[in-house]
């Protein structure tokens, strides 16, 4: 990208500085936005580094850590050191916004609970994630909240078992709402600062739960577990073919009534009742779908226009992204490392990111 086509995009938060206290995914992540977005991004890390280095990865680190802390410069001080501890108040009195997800009852022992922040820095943006609120010293993990949230039963397999997703989608819509907040607050020209606190369990009430939170809250039933079966549509499943898996979501009025002369159907039956019978639905459609390839079902259903995709490895998926669009995903570095890319183009361009610094390490260059 040239120096020109890195200045002609978005840069809202350029000037901004940003300390990060933080680690393994939602805060990391959060701040990481806002990096992307122009912010100078100070990792505050113990001497042995934010405790996601010590999960696996290769010669070049841990891949999780590489994932979420793009765009920083990593400072090491030891908390637990009165004036170690001292020079973080000093680093917060000259910064716009401070991201933690540290347990509230560890932030409350080091003076970094909101209410201590908020009346010493009032101009300060102060983004902390937690589990279930500053209130609640609980601690909690993505997969917990998956659970706790009741996200585990609506995902659950048709049996009634229930399935965690794996991502981490919690963690990175927490890092989400987060990072979005932070940065709106910074923005907001009253400088005013103020407190976000953010839930896990919310956060995944509010994106895994859905449509299904308006249904329970109004009294109906969510309905029995799926699989992977559409809520809201049927036929629309993972179907096998003659020589893999394709999901089809054929399900919606105008797609069913191009579906069905194709598998020979000539049932009438609106969408509720549709999703009352999904098995014999699902059935009519896999019997043909069994007897053809992949390729086979997914050009018919691009000919149909209804919506299908095949069920690829992960290796497979990332090579035909980047066919599509150059550094898809992941952007490699001379060396061999590769680190996360931005997930949107921007009149065309990525926004420029550098890899995840070294313990205590500046900046990486572009």
């Amino acid at each position: 990208m040239s120096k020109a086509g890195a200045r002609a995009l978005p840069r809202p938060l350029a000037g901004k500085r940003v300390i990060d206290l933080s680690q393994f995914i939602a805060g990391p992540s959060a701040a990481m936005y806002l990096a992307d977005f122009g912010a100078e991004v100070i990792k505050i890390e113990p001497v042995q580094g934010d405790g996601s280095r010590a999960l696996p990865g290769n010669a070049f680190g841990s891949y999780y850590t590489r994932t979420f802390n793009c765009g920083k410069e990593s400072r090491v001080l030891d908390l637990r050191d009165p004036a170690q501890r001292r020079q973080l108040d000093v680093c917060l009195a000259e910064a716009d916004a401070f991201v933690c997800n540290l347990a509230p009852a560890s932030l409350k022992a080091l003076g970094l609970d909101g209410p201590a922040l908020r009346a010493r820095f009032p101009r300060l943006v102060v983004a902390l994630i937690s589990g279930y609120g500053q209130d609640d010293p609980r601690p909690c993990m993505d997969t917990v909240a998956q659970c706790e949230s009741g996200f585990a039963l609506l995902n659950a397999d048709e049996d009634g078992s229930p399935r965690l997703s794996t991502g981490w989608p919690v963690d990175m819509a927490s890092g989400l709402v987060a990072g979005m907040s932070c940065a709106m607050g910074m923005l907001d020209p009253r400088g005013e600062g103020c407190v976000i606190d953010i839930s896990m369990m919310e956060v995944a009430a509010n994106m895994l739960l859905g449509p299904a939170a308006l249904a329970i809250s109004e009294g109906d039933a969510p309905g029995r577990p799926m699989g992977n079966r559409d809520r809201a549509s049927a036929p629309s499943n993972i179907y096998r073919c003659s020589d893999g898996h394709v999901y089809v979501l054929g399900g919606l009025d105008a797609y069913w009534s191009r579906l069905k002369p194709l598998v020979g159907c000539d049932d009438d039956a609106a969408i509720a009742e549709r999703i009352a019978r999904a098995p014999e639905f699902d059935a009519m459609l896999e019997r043909w779908t069994l007897q053809r390839s992949s390729d086979e079902v997914l050009a018919e259903m691009a000919r149909l226009q209804i919506p299908a995709g095949a069920v690829r490895a992960p290796d497979d998926a990332l090579v035909r992204m980047r066919r599509l669009r150059p550094d898809a995903v992941t952007c490699r570095l001379a060396s061999g490392e590769h680190f996360p890319t931005f997930p949107a183009l921007l009149d065309g361009q990525r926004l420029p990111r550098t890899a995840t610094p070294a313990v205590g390490g500046a900046r990486r260059a572009v």
